[in-house]
């Protein structure tokens, strides 16, 4: 093992086939992982349909399916900070210790570069990112198109007790702005 514990974030709205593969890439890779469930006070919304808690549930189901060991996994909410100067020790603050983290995006690496250089940064292996992304997902569920194929079993299956397609069409048909009392 290289790296003592990995860190993973993303919206996971859903997790998919992309992120199972992340997830072991980064367990053969490190002692064990946190996965972060960003934007964790976001749902019931177009881009952010499901809460923290089913989100953890989806990643929980599709890690013990794919026979990850889960005692090496933390998978913790976290809501968005957007002061970015600050992300990293805001991360640091509500997470595990790390000292690797894995992201393919451009800005993460740079405000990692920024923060705290002796942070490893490691790049995913991607699988089929055009068609393995939440956006096209939720975009093929809300048009009724086949998208079982680009997540876990286990999380279709989530998906299905929560009747997260039900869901996901009814806020594509919904007004942009959610309703505040």
């Amino acid at each position: 093992m290289k790296y003592e514990r990995g860190l993973m974030a993303g919206r996971f709205q859903p997790f998919h086939n992309g992120h199972l593969a992340l997830a072991k890439q980064a367990l053969a890779e490190c002692k064990e992982l946190v996965i972060v469930v960003g934007s964790a006070q976001f749902n019931f919304i177009e881009k952010d349909p499901f809460t923290a808690g089913e989100r953890v549930a989806m990643i929980h189901a599709a890690l013990r399916e794919a026979s990850c060991d889960l005692t090496k996994c933390f998978i913790i909410p976290v809501p968005n900070d957007e002061n970015n100067a600050r992300w990293l020790a805001g991360l640091r603050s509500q997470a595990p210790a790390f000292d690797a983290i894995y992201s393919g995006n451009e800005f993460v690496e740079y405000l990692v570069r920024e923060q705290d250089p002796s942070l490893a940064v490691r790049k995913p292996k991607f699988v089929s990112r055009q068609e393995c992304n939440g956006s096209n997902i939720r975009a093929l569920i809300a048009s009724g198109r086949q998208w079982k194929h680009l997540v876990p079993p286990a999380v279709a299956g989530v998906l299905e007790e929560i009747d997260g397609a039900k869901r996901i069409k009814m806020l594509a048909g919904a007004d942009a702005a959610p309703h505040r009392w």
